[in-house]
Order: C-alpha cells, then structure tokens, then sequence
C-alpha cells in the first residue's frame, strides 16, 4: 500500500515539473512516467490518463493552499454570521496578506504555481476546479468581508466590482515578480518588500471604506 503511495506522489510531483515547464497541451504522459520513473501504465491505472492527472494536479493546488491558509476560511465562516465591523476589517486585510504571501512566498513551489498561473490565464475544460474551489470561494469571502467592513454601505454587487481589480492585484504582485522588482529596484521578495505590497495592498482597503464616509 504505501509503494503504491509512493507511485501516485512520484507521479504527481512528475506532471507538476512537466506541466509547469510544457503546459497541458505540451506535456506527455512519456515523459511524465520516465521522470517519475515509473512505468507508464501507471498513469492510467491511477489517474485514467493525462487528464484525469491533470485534474489530480489541480486538484492538488486547491487543498494546498487551503491546508497552507491556516483557520482563515473558518475565521471567515464566524465573522460574517457574528463579526463585527472592526473584526471583518481586520480579516479581509488578514486574508489579503495572507493570499499575497502564498502566491509571492516560498511556501509554495514555483512549478504549483506556475501551474496554477498558466490555467488562470490561459484556462483548460479543468478551470472550474480551481475557480470553484479556490478562486471564486476567496474572491466571495474578500467581497462580503468589505460589505461588512463598511457596515452595509457598500452593497455586495459593487463590493465584487470593487474586488475585481484588488483580486487581480494578487496574481500581478506574483505573476510580474521580475519585472516589479526591475521597476522598484528590488532584488526580490525578501521580508521588507513583501511587508511594502501588504501595506499597499492594506492602504486601497483602506481608501475604499474611506470614500464611504
């Protein structure tokens, strides 16, 4: 049992290398199975082939985050049922900082994540595993959070609409890491520059439940 753990594990980390490097349409389940070294037949027996192994891989991406995100989904659960405005502020800004540190950190590995970017921007017929178990699930939670946040002075549909280019914001700070750090004279993401982009990201936060007042 634990040899066939082992296979399914060699596997999957395999085809994260392969489509990280080549993509879905680029990467073959050959090469996937030779680096893995594991006979090829294995693919097929344990994922049905290389889209049920793409599908494992995405799948893979949703429960790390959600295993890296600590007790942020359950924290989101109880302050929108009982939180307060204070507490719903503190949180949206939490969740924030917490997403751009797993997306512009080292906690999780570059190939994960250049999976994961390679499908937001260019999306497959698997997309809705990562929009309906990641994307949309924190996009909704960033959303009712500011709702809350500005005590119902900004409704839910134009807390999406406020949302839309702060999500987006994420996936740029990670995304263009190199071409930021260019701009900013960076020489990467070390402790100061990450605490730079939360501030950022903290201040349109900020400026948003201002303009409300």
């Amino acid at each position: 049992m634990v040899a066939n753990m082992d296979s399914k594990t060699k596997l999957l980390n395999s085809a994260f290398a392969e489509f990280a490097k080549n993509g879905f349409l680029g990467a073959t389940t050959r090469d996937i199975a030779k680096n893995a070294k594991i006979n090829i037949s294995a693919i097929l027996y344990y994922f049905g082939g290389k889209r049920g192994l793409y599908t494992a891989v995405l799948q893979e991406i949703v429960q790390t985050v959600k295993d890296k995100s600590g007790n942020i989904w359950e924290r989101c659960q109880e302050v929108e049922k009982n939180g307060s405005q204070e507490e719903a502020l503190t949180l949206l800004k939490d969740l924030i900082c917490r997403f751009l540190q797993l997306l512009c950190g080292d906690e999780i590995s570059k190939d994960m994540k250049t999976v994961f970017f390679t499908e937001y921007s260019r999306p497959t017929a698997e997309f809705s595993i990562l929009y309906d178990g990641l994307i949309f699930p924190v996009f909704r939670m960033m959303a009712a959070l500011l709702t809350q946040a500005s005590s119902g002075k900004i409704a839910i549909k134009d807390a999406y609409l406020y949302m839309f280019p702060l999500f987006s914001q994420l996936f740029v700070f990670a995304s263009r890491q190199e071409t930021i750090c260019s701009f900013m004279e960076w020489s990467g993401y070390g402790k100061k520059e990450m605490q730079k982009l939360q501030e950022y990201m903290s201040q349109q936060i900020d400026f948003l439940l201002n303009k409300q007042k």
